[in-house]
């Protein structure tokens, strides 16, 4: 049998480890997606773990540490979403996404707290590592996620007292409320986590008629995509995509995949650990057209991925940039590059990958740059090496002063230029 964990309401229920007073109310956690992290005049708490990973196990971790004044409240306005509510909350009609503002005018009277990502990593760390002791094979699929593999290791007559036993382990040694859901694929096992909620235990031995009735769009990999295609065809339970075998099959290899995940017959192992594949940052901002200002974020976030290329020891070759504007267009623009790394060649890039893809005057609302095809051992272009070796260099010393001090310790003086400059003029 294969398992699936999933930490109920995770961000919340750590909050509640360091205050109780959030126990047992409408209590949940909000974002703003770093609000400081532009502030020339502020440092903020910002860090890179590469401890665990997982296909949404982010490497860049913020901590807010502020007030809901401070963090949430900007002039008369109440700004931020909805990360996490307790259940407590959640029977107000308060779910995730949901805007701050929304949420209080539901529960006058519900507790918001920033959050404190650095925490909640090092939590999800301890219990994975936990895991890994009590079960043959882990694998984390998220920040609050676990797959185990308990195939000759659990006989299924003692699967239930093993899973509850182990439920209360993690509640009583970490105070973390957590639902387990079993099945012979990981995938089925997923599912029925999310009719055992909360802090309940679900066991599928037969998908058939556990499945049966299941709308399709819960299930987990069923995108808005393949929702449209399916819902085209008159399908809307899984139970019915079996009638429609061959057209999944006619899908090539995604659609394949995506039919035996459904019925159980997919035989994926537990992926204790795979390689890192990428490594990006991005932040929503307000609606801003002053091209100077945006230039001078991207290298401030240029700065952030820089350090954590360098802290996780990386060596890209393969650079994107995406853009996102006001009336919800998106550019996104590319290049491949193997010289070696250093935060100077990240800043130039990306700058160029904006001059490249951004179309000069309509108001941005986020920005995002990300690092993929990274080699083992650090490459080198011959007409550049003198002043990559040089730039790599400062790098290294740069993040030993950062790694003490902080990100904002050491800043490259352009970025106060441009912070300085008015709207519309370019620096050479």
């Amino acid at each position: 049998m294969k398992i699936h964990l999933d930490l109920d309401a995770f961000f919340i229920s750590a909050e509640r480890i360091k205050d109780p007073s959030l126990r047992g109310i409408p209590a949940a956690v909000g974002g703003r997606g770093d609000p400081f992290i532009f502030d020339s005049k502020s440092a903020h708490k910002i860090d890179t773990v590469h401890e665990s990973s997982g296909a949404f196990v982010p490497s860049i971790f913020y901590n807010a540490d502020a007030s809901f004044r401070d963090y949430f409240v900007e002039g008369r306005k109440i700004r931020g979403i909805i990360i996490t509510a307790s259940y407590e909350a959640r029977s107000y009609g308060i779910k995730t996404g949901m805007t701050v503002r929304e949420a209080l005018e539901l529960c006058p009277h519900l507790r918001i707290v920033a959050p404190n990502h650095l925490y909640y990593h090092q939590l999800s760390h301890r219990l994975h590592l936990f895991l890994k002791r009590r079960i043959p094979s882990v694998e984390q699929f998220s920040i609050d996620e676990f797959f185990g593999d308990l195939s000759g290791w659990v006989e299924r007559e003692e699967l239930e007292a093993f899973l509850r036993t182990l439920q209360k382990e993690i509640e009583e040694r970490f105070g973390l409320p957590i639902s387990i859901g079993a099945a012979k694929s990981k995938w089925t096992a997923k599912l029925a986590t999310s009719f055992a909620k909360p802090k309940g235990i679900k066991i599928v031995d037969d998908v058939e008629p556990f499945i049966r009735h299941i709308p399709i769009q819960e299930f987990p990999g069923i995108g808005r995509g393949y929702l449209r295609r399916l819902r085209a065809l008159g399908i809307t339970t899984l139970g019915e995509t079996r009638q429609i075998r061959h057209i999944f099959y006619s899908w090539k290899k995604p659609g394949i995949t995506l039919y035996r995940r459904i019925w159980g017959i997919d035989n994926e192992p537990i992926a204790k650990s795979s390689p890192r594949k990428s490594i990006g940052i991005s932040r929503t901002i307000d609606p801003l057209s002053d091209r100077g200002e945006l230039r001078r974020r991207i290298m401030i976030l240029a700065r952030h991925l820089a350090g954590s290329i360098t802290k996780l020891r990386l060596q890209p070759t393969y650079y994107a940039l995406g853009v996102r504007y006001e009336n919800g267009y998106k550019t996104r623009a590319h290049l491949r590059s193997h010289r070696l790394f250093s935060e100077k060649l990240l800043q130039r890039i990306a700058l160029e990958l904006f001059s490249r893809c951004d179309d000069g005057y309509t108001p941005v609302v986020r920005l995002g740059i990300s690092c993929s095809g990274f080699y083992a051992s650090k490459l080198y272009d011959l007409f550049h090496i003198d002043e990559d070796r040089r730039l790599s260099r400062l790098l290294e010393c740069s993040h030993k002063v950062r790694s003490k001090f902080g990100m904002d310790s050491l800043r490259w003086g352009v970025e106060m230029l441009e912070a300085a400059k008015p709207p519309g003029e370019n620096i050479s």
